[in-house]
């Protein structure tokens, strides 16, 4: 009888890494609708990520409830401008949202309200 012995290996010299990526949302006018851009310079997407308008005083605590209008993130290229269809103005709630792991519910990852005109 043979008798294999457990053995776990514990570094005495650990090598931390870390990354730091930017995820940008904006909102700006633009023939008076109100426009969103988007980007990131992480090298992969947010998991089913869409980006949110919102006409409330706060943002929904259900990221994908009382929208007014939403797009997926990888479309209107890939965030280079998306006209929202929405007039202008003060108090629209914007969000970039995204699916937690595994497979939601969907979260925040930056939130935005426009001020102005």
């Amino acid at each position: 009888m043979s008798v294999i012995e457990h053995a776990s290996a514990t570094s005495t010299n650990p090598q931390p890494v870390s990354a730091s990526f930017q995820w940008t949302l904006t909102a700006y006018e633009e023939q008076g609708n109100l426009w969103l851009k988007w980007s990131t310079t992480a090298p992969f997407r947010a998991q089913q990520g869409q980006i949110s308008v919102y006409n409330s005083s706060s943002f929904p605590s259900d990221p994908q409830k009382d929208r007014k209008a939403w797009s997926w993130d990888n479309e209107h290229g890939g965030g280079s401008g998306w006209d929202t269809g929405l007039r202008y103005g003060s108090d629209w709630h914007c969000a970039w949202i995204a699916e937690k792991s595994p497979n939601g519910p969907y979260a925040y990852a930056l939130k935005l309200v426009t001020k102005g005109t």
